[in-house]
């Protein structure tokens, strides 16, 4: 799935996350978005505007005294490209 987001906070060398507000969410909230690359190494910066395309993994916990069940939903991104805009400046 194909979405677009604004980079919310900084990228790090020695993370391959990226912290996003996906463009048209009322709510403005931000997620972790786990890439199979290092965004800080494609020069994706704190309020860059990126195409992502994103797939979504679930992971179960269960808690081993209770049995109880915890579920996970992680967004992975193995591609992203900045998103530049193409205006005429007259």
């Amino acid at each position: 799935m194909k979405l677009r987001g604004t980079i919310r906070e900084e990228t790090h060398p020695s993370k391959n996350t990226m912290i996003v507000e996906f463009e048209g969410d009322k709510k403005k909230q931000y997620f972790e978005v786990k890439c199979s690359f290092n965004p800080y190494n494609l020069r994706l910066r704190k309020w860059d505007v990126v195409d992502m395309w994103i797939k979504w993994e679930s992971e179960v916990f269960e808690d081993p005294k209770t049995g109880d069940k915890s579920y996970f939903t992680h967004l992975i991104c193995d591609r992203a490209v900045e998103f530049v805009t193409n205006y005429d400046k007259r």
